[in-house]
């Protein structure tokens, strides 16, 4: 399908995901065209590089298409579908064809409920590193990468595999890496029991003389591992696995670990990113290395030079003492993992702004969010990201704040996203750690708040 240059329309091309592979296939050659609902820094830099991009989903947009691909965030009676439809072009859901660009290749495909960002990042700048020259799409801005997206002349191909909607499926990998499994995305997903089938789809659809490289401590990764006849290989913090991580220790944004591989000491590794989830999805990476033969000292070398992507444990900022961090965190494990790195950091207060992603999951682990919230000081939630949803009535961010108020831990408030930067500009005191997190358009909030700070301090300056 791609074996020549095409005239390729992406719709939502702005998307993470989707600018991508739309500027891995702009570096390959192809016509790429776009469109998106509103114009971002994401396009801009796809623009530059000579896509063009319309914003505004028209039909209109649909001329001169050869290949029409589109994120699972669009929905079915979109104009640009409809016309694609009706020309008779053909049309591909973003992970079928993130497919045929990994065609060809060695392919590194790395899913899981938590975790594949930044574990399918510090495998690409390993490979990187060791003069592999990889291509490949992630799922954040990676200084590192320059971008979410890297292309070389090397063997190797590496993506994250996108299970929220089951795409990840349309993947045939070499080597498949699992960080774990999580009861999520139950807007697609029936069930725990439901997941679980999909993922041991994924493990079998590894190629035959590749291997499927996981979390060796996930209850349901364990009882799914049971109906996988193939070469099978497990990290963790147990010697029963491969690949056994001790001596953890995490230090203000910095981790460490010694690493046993098989019985063999390897010595200690550092990463520059903090938390002990973070020295889970090493492992991962460092695991894949050895299955693929790099040397300890290599590897040792290369996951140093990984410094983070952007949305994970990001600190954007310090004015006046007050410290403001940025993370993806949406889902009560990732939110608690979060919040555990943020515990050992330097703060008088720790306060919390969260803004919940999608009516289903606020809906349906509106207690696990509750609970999730324990080692903060103060939460302060807004309104929920719909993403693609309806919304779904009497769903509101008030039913977390609800329960919150049940467990008399912590204090909760309700603030309305209008009135968001107003009330923290003046609820924050110095020493404050202040987080944003969210899968939502609460990043762009985060930055426009650190403006506030800025202007406030100037303004203290001068008076």
């Amino acid at each position: 399908m791609l074996r020549s240059k095409r005239n390729i329309h992406f719709v939502g091309i702005g998307g993470i995901g989707m600018s991508g592979i739309a500027w891995l296939c702009l570096k390959r050659g192809h016509t790429i065209s776009g469109s998106d609902i509103k114009s971002s820094s994401i396009v801009d830099k796809l623009v530059k590089e000579g896509a063009k991009v319309h914003i505004g989903h028209r039909w209109e947009n649909i001329k001169k298409i050869d290949i029409v691909v589109y994120s699972s965030a669009i929905l079915s009676n979109n104009p640009e579908l409809s016309e694609a439809k009706r020309l008779n072009i053909p049309m591909l859901k973003r992970g079928e064809f993130l497919a045929f660009l990994a065609e060809g290749k060695k392919c590194i495909a790395v899913t899981g409920a938590h975790g594949k960002t930044t574990t399918s990042s510090i495998i690409s700048t390993m490979l990187k590193e060791a003069n592999l020259t990889p291509s490949g799409v992630v799922g954040a801005l990676v200084p590192y990468l320059d971008g979410n997206a890297f292309i070389g002349d090397g063997e190797y191909f590496v993506t994250e595999a996108d299970e929220s909607d089951g795409s990840f499926l349309y993947l045939k990998p070499d080597y498949s890496v699992i960080t774990n499994i999580d009861l999520e995305h139950l807007d697609y997903y029936e069930n725990i029991e439901d997941i679980k089938n999909a993922y041991l789809k994924f493990m079998n659809n590894t190629k035959p003389d590749g291997a499927v490289i996981c979390w060796g401590q996930d209850p349901y990764i364990k009882k799914i591992s049971k109906y996988f006849k193939g070469r099978l290989l497990t990290y963790g913090t147990s010697r029963k696995n491969d690949l056994c991580a001790s001596k953890l220790k995490t230090e203000n944004l910095e981790s460490e670990f010694n690493c046993i591989y098989k019985n063999r000491d390897l010595g200690k590794f550092k990463i520059r990113i903090p938390g002990e989830h973070n020295i889970h999805n090493a492992l991962g990476a460092i695991l894949v290395g050895l299955v693929i033969g790099l040397e300890p000292a290599a590897i040792r070398s290369a996951i140093y030079q990984y410094m983070g992507a952007e949305r994970r444990f990001q600190v954007k900022a310090s004015i006046n003492e007050v410290t403001v961090v940025d993370d993806y965190a949406h889902h009560p494990t990732e939110i608690k993992a979060t919040l555990k790195v943020a515990c050992n950091m330097p703060h008088k207060r720790l306060i919390v702004v969260f803004q919940p992603h999608r009516f289903s999951r606020t809906k349906l682990l509106k207690k696990e969010f509750a609970q999730a919230f324990d080692n903060a000081g103060y939460l302060i939630l807004t309104d929920i990201y719909a993403a693609n949803e309806k919304p779904i009535y009497g769903v509101t961010s008030m039913n977390i704040y609800d329960d919150v108020l049940k467990t008399k831990k912590i204090n909760v408030n309700y603030i309305a996203k209008p009135r968001l930067l107003d009330y923290l500009k003046n609820f924050i005191k110095r020493g404050d750690l202040l987080l944003f997190l969210g899968a939502g358009d609460i990043g762009r909030l985060s930055g426009e708040f650190i403006h506030m700070l800025k202007d406030k301090k100037e303004n203290d300056v001068t008076r």
